[in-house]
């Protein structure tokens, strides 16, 4: 009898051990799910407000590649510029775990923890991208000053906090 309850204690301790132990771990579902809703806040910015990346361009880009947070982590996109009659592409990535907080002055976007930001750019009408920049500034959009970026980056920070709760 006394082997019968040791080994429902022991069943109990397992099963209330693997129990624990599944609530610390991320849900892969969530953490899509947060990456989804973080991205299209991403993108409905860009898509209202397109940022200007280069002098070489013209002003009106289009999102070639959307808002993606790869597997590993990675945050990127892909601008399509026009260029007289021809175009440009700018693709930005940066690690997520380094995003440090959000910016907004003229533009908005996010502050990373170092030069972590590449910035790949193409030669005019081609689609290979070749490396040119580093830096610390993922660039979003360009809302200009006043109040939509004020709301803008409102909007921005409470995402990065859901994200950054969800994403865990």
């Amino acid at each position: 009898m006394k082997q019968r309850y040791l080994l429902l204690l022991i069943l109990l301790m397992g099963s209330f051990l693997s129990m624990s132990a599944q609530q610390n771990v991320s849900n892969p579902g969530s953490r899509a799910k947060a990456a989804i809703q973080f991205t299209k806040i991403l993108e409905e910015a860009a898509m209202a407000y397109p940022p200007h990346l280069s002098y070489l361009t013209e002003q009106g880009a289009k999102i070639e590649s959307g808002f993606r947070i790869s597997e590993d982590g990675t945050l990127s996109v892909t601008f399509r510029y026009p260029v007289e009659n021809s175009f440009a592409l700018y693709r930005l990535t940066a690690p997520i775990s380094a995003i440090k907080s959000v910016f907004y002055d003229y533009y908005i976007g996010l502050e990373f923890e170092g030069a972590v930001v590449n910035i790949t750019e193409s030669d005019k009408g081609s689609r290979e991208l070749k490396e040119s920049n580093k830096m610390n500034l993922f660039h979003i959009a360009m809302p200009g000053d006043g109040p939509n970026g004020e709301r803008l980056k409102a909007r921005f920070e409470q995402g990065l906090q859901a994200f950054r709760e969800s994403y865990k």
